[in-house]
């Protein structure tokens, strides 16, 4: 008959301890068996303090830790009272192990714990139906460590966009530089050749003014001739056009008188 796992077997180690030690033990002890769990932890605390080389009284506070759910720790308190003799209490700490593993969801090193237990006690029950059970049935999803997975994952992935947005973000501001850069290159450029374009034209218009030969002196004289003779023709053009106006008005005149006399 396959029975459910048996999650924690509670044995608790016993000692050739002194009067007060033993009363120490036994106030641990109840606030255990009234779910005092700290308590009985601070009490085992003070134990050890007085009696280091109990390395049992481990095995104690990994049950109070296992209670209270703490499974990293309580596996540290039994790992720590692995240096027991006694081949019982041994195998009780092998079969807590495997049984704090598989409150961990890891099924295989809660298998190995209990063939532990086996190896010590074969005829322990609880240990041979517990790995009974995991060796027919599959392994419970590790929701935990997928979580833990998960939220890794997430936040590489957050990182990795983070980093990718602030490239991005480089990217664009670099390439707008670029562009900026590259406007008041061409602004600069265009400015310089309109500069050197006006420099050129007032250049030759000096070099045209430059290669223009001076007038010799005989053709100084003929200008001033030819501006004479056109002075001249302007003057007798001008008499002559006073004389045709005092004619007509003679004429107008004499026509009036004529035409009073009729």
């Amino acid at each position: 008959m396959i029975k459910w796992i048996n999650y924690i077997g509670f044995s608790f180690l016993l000692f050739n301890l002194s009067i007060s030690a033993v009363q120490g033990q036994s106030n641990a002890m109840d606030a255990f068996d009234s779910e005092q769990y700290e308590t009985a932890i601070q009490a085992w605390d003070k134990l050890l303090e007085e009696h280091p080389e109990l390395k049992g009284i481990r095995y104690n506070q990994g049950n109070a830790k296992f209670r209270l759910g703490e499974m990293d720790e309580a596996i540290s308190s039994y790992e720590q009272a692995l240096s027991v003799q006694d081949r019982d209490a041994l195998a009780d700490i092998y079969y807590n192990l495997g049984n704090a593993w598989l409150q961990k969801q890891d099924v295989e090193k809660a298998k190995e714990f209990y063939k532990q237990a086996l190896r010590l006690r074969p005829d322990d029950a609880d240990a041979k139906a517990n790995l009974e059970m995991l060796n027919y049935m599959p392994p419970p999803p590790p929701q935990q460590q997928d979580s833990e997975q998960k939220q890794d994952n997430q936040d590489q992935q957050e990182s990795q966009d983070q980093k990718q947005d602030q490239n991005s973000q480089s990217e664009d501001q670099n390439d707008e530089q670029e562009d900026q850069e590259q406007k008041s290159d061409e602004q600069k450029d265009q400015e310089q050749k309109s500069d050197e374009q006006d420099d050129q034209e007032q250049q030759d218009a000096e070099d045209d003014e430059q290669q223009q030969p001076e007038p010799s002196a005989a053709e100084e004289k003929q200008d001033h001739e030819e501006l004479m003779n056109a002075q001249q023709l302007l003057d007798a053009l001008k008499d002559r056009e006073t004389e045709n106006m005092r004619e007509q008005i003679r004429l107008k005149t004499s026509g009036q008188d004529n035409e009073k006399d009729w």
